[in-house]
């Protein structure tokens, strides 16, 4: 029997479709360019790196400078348009939640998102939010796996959890949960409907 279901965020819940032009606008350089590096370094970042250890390369790449303020306000920018999460997305939330489920995220992320999560209007529908950056793990390392497992003080195989990385769907059923590869929220709702916990 499924107590819990933990979701991703980046992809699992929310795709904002602006993400690259509205960062792009705002650090002056052109869509092209923060596409190509966005992802660069980005493990260090969701790992606990400062917005300066990984805006001030990206910018750099991109023949941008920028001090402190900038890249704190990209890490904010950055984060709130992760932290939009689709219509969709938010009725999964809501009704596992109201299934009597614990509802969780488990996202790796840096540390501007444990605000931007924190203060969106789709916390209400979650019980524990878990971001790498503040726990200094990233997945698919099975220390987090564990570390949530052990907060939540459930047994593995009452863990479902969605992912849009195989490598982190792999490494959740190792860690003993049941996982399920992310396509879209139909399929989402269809595969937690077939475990009975909707």
């Amino acid at each position: 029997m499924f107590r819990a279901v933990i979701f991703d965020l980046g992809e699992v819940l929310s795709s904002p479709p602006s993400l690259v032009s509205t960062l792009a606008e705002r650090a002056g350089v052109t869509e092209n360019a923060l596409a190509s590096h966005y992802w660069t370094g980005r493990d260090v970042y969701d790992a606990g790196a400062s917005p300066r250890q990984y805006w001030g390369p990206l910018l750099e790449t991109a023949g941008v400078s920028g001090d402190d303020e900038l890249f704190q306000e990209l890490a904010e920018l950055d984060a709130e348009l992760w932290a939009d999460i689709r219509p969709s997305a938010r009725a999964l939330l809501q009704d596992c939640q109201s299934s009597g489920l614990t509802v969780a995220v488990l996202s790796n992320s840096p540390h501007a998102m444990q605000k931007a999560a924190e203060e969106a209007s789709w916390r209400s529908h979650i019980d524990h939010l878990f971001i790498s950056a503040t726990m200094y793990l990233l997945k698919p390392d099975p220390a987090i796996y564990a570390t949530v497992t052990a907060t939540l003080g459930l047994r593995v195989s009452e863990i479902a959890f969605i992912d849009d990385k195989q490598k982190n769907v792999d490494a959740a059923l190792a860690a003993g949960w049941e996982a399920h590869l992310w396509v879209d929220d139909a399929d989402t709702r269809s595969w937690l409907v077939g475990l009975g916990v909707l």
